[in-house]
């Protein structure tokens, strides 16, 4: 039974990209957006940051007219810490790649919806006195979103994994960041 399901989903997947007609096979995206909500986690503790922003650009293939694979990558503008104890602001720059499915119904043409997901590297920037070395680490997302004709609209839920040696006690930390992001952009196909 589990082989017949196999066959029957590879057929199935071969098909939607055989007998499939895209609207469009590949698309470009530039986006900018707000952060406004983020956590980081500092040596067990929770650090809300301020409402940052960020921008970005996207670029996908689709396999068929539903999945595409694709790369991006975004810069999260720098924010600081809503708590007084920690000083200075940080960023992030995630290098990703992604596969994004939209609804299969033809009579929409350029307006769909989407859910995306992402995995790459996280550049960790930080702008802080307490910081002695930091790098980034595994950056990880997924989101919803729709697509109105050249218009995209998205939220995203992103982790960026990050480590940093703080300079009082000469202690290398292993960290995260966690965002919920909301974007708008252009999609140039």
């Amino acid at each position: 039974m589990k082989k017949f399901l196999i066959v029957l989903s590879a057929m199935f997947i071969v098909s939607q990209i055989a007998f499939a007609t895209p609207p469009t096979d590949q698309e470009f995206i530039i986006k900018a957006g707000v952060q406004p909500q983020s956590i980081f986690s500092f040596n067990g503790d929770d650090a809300n940051a301020n409402v940052g922003a960020a921008a970005g650009f996207e670029y996908f293939k689709y396999l068929g007219n539903v999945v595409a694979l694709g790369a991006g990558a975004t810069y999260d503008l720098p924010r600081n810490f809503k708590d007084s104890s920690y000083s200075g602001d940080v960023s992030f720059m995630p290098l990703y790649i992604g596969v994004k499915a939209r609804t299969p119904l033809k009579g929409l043409a350029a307006n769909y919806g989407f859910i995306t997901g992402r995995i790459g590297y996280s550049a960790f920037i930080p702008n802080a006195s307490w910081i002695k070395s930091s790098s980034g680490g595994l950056y990880y997302a997924g989101g919803v979103g729709i697509n109105i004709s050249c218009l995209v609209i998205e939220a995203v839920y992103a982790v960026n994994n990050f480590s940093f040696k703080y300079a009082a006690d000469n202690k290398t930390y292993k960290e995260t960041d966690s965002t919920i992001s909301l974007y708008a952009g252009f999609k140039f196909e």
